[in-house]
């Protein structure tokens, strides 16, 4: 199943053209924005108590929903609680999204006390509980309020939701991505870099087209 086909959640940021950009501008750069809108949720609400890299799991899966799996594609540990399973696919914690957190180009370190606080915060209001004890759907109605554009700190939970996107559909902890390695482009039916990377002075042997069309485009 495509990413755009797995649930409300997914369907609403693919309405709003979040898939695109997140895809394209990178987690990175969401991460960046993000920190003016981090530092006013850290002086509003306490720190998180729930296990960090658990609930980071949870989230992801909420995300981009996977099977149940007890590792990752590079061989970390998955938390049993995290994956809701409701999806018969991997998933964005399959596909590595609690390592591109911590990954330090990534930067999302900084944002993480902040977010799970507010994730907390929400969690308790919304779905009555600890995220990671949430069933899915309640899971996505924390997500939803998150991701809401009354609430004034949204671009924090963007650039957290750009991260499990950005593991799934780019590969973005492996350094040749292939549907061999990559359970998102096996997922999608995308077969990713050779499996040997491409030689830097590779050709197809054949001068590039300098015919026009009509308009004066190359064809």
């Amino acid at each position: 199943m495509g990413v755009q086909g797995r649930g409300r959640l997914a369907a609403e940021l693919s309405r709003r053209d979040f898939i695109a950009r997140a895809t394209t501008l990178g987690a990175g750069a969401y991460v960046l924005a993000a920190l003016p809108g981090a530092r006013l949720i850290q002086a509003a609400l306490p720190s998180a108590s729930a296990p960090a890299d658990a609930t980071l799991q949870a989230f992801a899966d909420t995300l981009v929903p996977g099977r149940k799996a007890t590792k990752t594609d590079l061989g970390d540990p998955i938390d049993p609680r995290a994956i809701a399973g409701v999806d018969s696919e991997p998933g964005a914690v399959e596909a590595d999204a609690l390592r591109l957190f911590h990954d330090p180009l990534i930067g999302f370190d900084a944002l993480e006390a902040p977010f799970l606080a507010d994730l907390s915060e929400r969690s308790a209001a919304v779905g009555g509980g600890a995220f990671l004890l949430l069933p899915y759907e309640k899971r996505v109605d924390v997500c939803m309020s998150g991701l809401d554009f009354s609430n004034p700190s949204r671009i924090v939970w963007e650039a957290a939701a750009a991260v499990p996107f950005t593991a799934f559909c780019g590969a973005a902890e492996h350094p040749i991505g292939t549907s061999e390695n990559a359970s998102g482009y096996r997922v999608m039916g995308y077969p990713g870099a050779a499996p040997n990377g491409y030689q830097q002075d590779f050709s197809y042997g054949r001068p590039l087209s300098r015919e026009r069309t009509q308009d004066g485009n190359l064809s």
